[in-house]
């Protein structure tokens, strides 16, 4: 009976090694298994690199949040440094969990809030999880007690930047904090909010975007309740320096900007159809800002619209010219929308703009004249991953979720990836039915796979 249980032992062990040689053959594109990881609903991670180091934030199957790292030598890399943080998820989809490295090389780590208090790690020894230590404070006790949208980004010095919401969904002001390196602690980057909701409404931000212009921009949509319905006001504002901000006339903005204070590029009244968190930034090849965003057309359907600064002030074009394509949004909680509006608009191979959507579960590309916003085509596309990530999805009735590495914090990588698979979100509901945990990986495409 000893016998065959060591014969067993070796069996699976051996099985277990050819398992993952299977899947990390440096003669093929690379899939390396890191985790099992949460697929009860869709919840987003984080991948980035700095110096050599990859670092993945994720919740692992029991939905505790979990780090790896690794010191990059070749395409296989080293091995994965691994650490679980004390915190857990819950139903609520919002609740992305964000990593950065700052200059040092410390540990920056924050999820796991939605109008909560502070969920913040930071290590004590640089590019090593298992030194991550929770800090109850970041600048203000009082200002964090109902936290949203946490974000790491980094400005052109390399300089880490943190920002996120307080208050909720119908009520909320935004901040973004500074971490002086030299003093190892974080600094309020305003004497005051940057977007201030007046303890009336909130405002969704996207950006800030670094463009190719010099400039930082950033696109906002204001709320009035939390019904996603109340969005109104498509906006604008732009800086050299993320200190002080202006107009697209170049016209200053004093801080906070606020609903009357700050430059509406289109006035959507509320109801109009406008939802938060779908105005990407794009640019033309002249370095024109434009605006991807959704509203309803006069037949009360939802269509993707462009926004470009041009020289004498903003031009709308509509793109799209759906049928029975109206989106309610009479709704709260994380929702799961049938068209999604989330891919900046990009220069294509002749010069002209291409403008990506979805509908449906369908991905669309249209082809807009670059100078005059005409619509030239306009069609379903096959929007196919590399058959060495897609061959991973086990699960057709869960959305395969893919992810590119932030490369030193900044620019989407085109050789790694991570990918798992969720379902979509419930509202921030529990589901009677959960599926199994599903593998988290990291993929390398070679240059010739793509």
């Amino acid at each position: 009976m000893i016998k065959l249980k060591i014969i067993v032992g070796l069996m699976v062990c051996i099985f277990a090694h050819f398992t993952v040689a299977k899947e990390t053959n440096v003669d093929e594109p690379q899939a390396q298994a890191i985790d099992w990881v949460w697929s009860g609903q869709r919840v987003w991670f984080d991948f980035v690199s700095q110096q050599n180091h990859q670092m993945l934030a994720y919740y692992d199957a029991s939905r505790q949040m979990s780090v790896a790292v690794r010191e990059l030598g070749d395409i296989n890399g080293g091995p994965w440094i691994y650490h679980k943080l004390p915190s857990f998820l819950g139903w609520d989809a919002h609740n992305n969990v964000e990593a950065a490295f700052d200059k040092n090389g410390f540990i920056h780590i924050v999820g796991n809030i939605h109008a909560n208090p502070l969920v913040y790690f930071r290590s004590t020894k640089p590019y090593d999880p298992r030194s991550l230590k929770q800090v109850d404070v970041m600048v203000s006790a009082d200002r964090e007690q109902q936290m949203t949208y946490p974000g790491f980004f980094v400005g052109v010095n390399d300089e880490l930047y943190f920002k996120y919401r307080s208050g909720t969904s119908g009520q909320g002001q935004w901040y973004y904090n500074h971490w002086d390196t030299e003093k190892s602690r974080w600094n309020n980057l305003h004497n005051s909010t940057i977007l201030d909701g007046e303890g009336v409404r909130s405002v969704y931000p996207k950006g800030p975007i670094f463009g190719p212009d010099g400039y930082v921009h950033m696109v906002y949509v204001w709320r009035e309740s939390p019904r996603a319905s109340s969005n109104h006001d498509l906006s604008y504002a732009r800086s050299k320096d993320l200190v002080n901000w202006e107009t697209s006339y170049g016209e200053k903005i004093d801080l906070p900007i606020t609903v009357k204070t700050g430059e509406i590029v289109d006035p959507i009244p509320m109801h109009g159809g406008l939802l938060n968190g779908r105005t990407p930034i794009g640019f033309d090849a002249q370095n024109r800002v434009i605006i991807t965003y959704q509203k309803y057309d006069s037949k009360g359907d939802t269509q993707v619209y462009l926004m470009r600064r041009e020289k004498d002030g903003w031009k709308e074009a509509q793109i799209s010219t759906w049928k029975n394509s109206r989106v309610d949004l009479d709704k709260s909680g994380a929702l799961d929308l049938p068209i999604i509006t989330s891919e900046p608009a990009f220069v294509g191979d002749e010069g002209n703009i291409i403008v990506p959507a979805s509908w449906r579960g369908v991905h669309w590309q249209w082809v807009v004249d670059s100078e005059s916003l005409e619509v030239l085509s306009g069609a379903p596309i096959e929007k196919s991953l590399p058959l060495q990530i897609k061959k991973y999805q086990t699960n057709k009735g869960i959305p395969l979720r893919v992810i590119p590495l932030m490369e030193e914090q900044k620019n989407p990588s085109e050789r790694y990836f991570i990918s798992w698979e969720a379902m979509q979100p419930n509202r921030d509901q529990a589901r009677e039915s959960i599926p199994l945990p599903s593998t988290l990986r990291v993929h390398y495409i070679a240059a010739d796979d793509n």
